[in-house]
């Protein structure tokens, strides 16, 4: 029997610009429709995007890139009511079934990091996938092909050889909101 995988992402906020290429990449190459979004963007280092924090001569500014985190303890699965929300147990990867998905948000609510996103054009909570069928073939999710800064790592953090796994070791990737107790696989540095 094959191993699992446990896919996951590393993202390097060192080398982030915040040009949101990852966010349009993604609405448009999934066709998420209506005003569903899968990624947005946060300030890494203030309240407000792109304003910059401290004083000339050395102001800073950071973005940090939101997607679902696909936790290893889900609360969107744990919670949803209906059962819509599934993580498969092969990769690692939550989903959320739209057949069986009552559109009650719970899902949202409970979830640390605002992943799941109504779609008001089907009446169904949506959310990041990692992309499943393009990681099925090997390919990498389209946020992580897009991003021209090559911030987004995508990988197997179940293979210790894996970029994803290397980088997280080797840079003490941090887990965002891990008092949250779903030990998120997006890692950032």
């Amino acid at each position: 029997m094959a191993e699992t995988k446990r896919f996951g992402m590393v993202i390097d906020t060192r080398h982030c610009v915040g040009c949101q290429t990852c966010t349009i990449s993604c609405k448009i190459s999934n066709e998420v429709p209506g005003s569903a979004h899968w990624n947005h963007m946060e300030s890494l280092t203030g309240d407000v995007l792109y304003q910059p924090t401290g004083t000339f001569p050395h102001p800073v500014l950071g973005f940090r890139p939101m997607l679902c985190n696909h936790c290893d303890d889900p609360a969107c699965v744990r919670n949803c009511p209906s059962g819509a929300m599934q993580k498969d147990p092969e990769t690692g990867i939550v989903s959320v079934d739209q057949n069986v998905c009552i559109a009650c948000g719970y899902c949202d609510w409970v979830c640390p990091y605002g992943a799941p996103s109504m779609d008001d054009v089907n009446h169904a909570m949506s959310k990041c996938n990692f992309c499943a069928e393009r990681a099925a073939k090997g390919e990498e999710p389209f946020c992580v092909a897009s991003c021209p800064a090559n911030a987004r790592i995508f990988g197997d953090l179940n293979d210790p050889e894996s970029e994803v796994s290397k980088l997280i070791h080797e840079h003490h990737g941090e887990q965002y909101l891990p008092e949250a107790g779903t030990s998120p696989c997006v890692f950032y540095i």
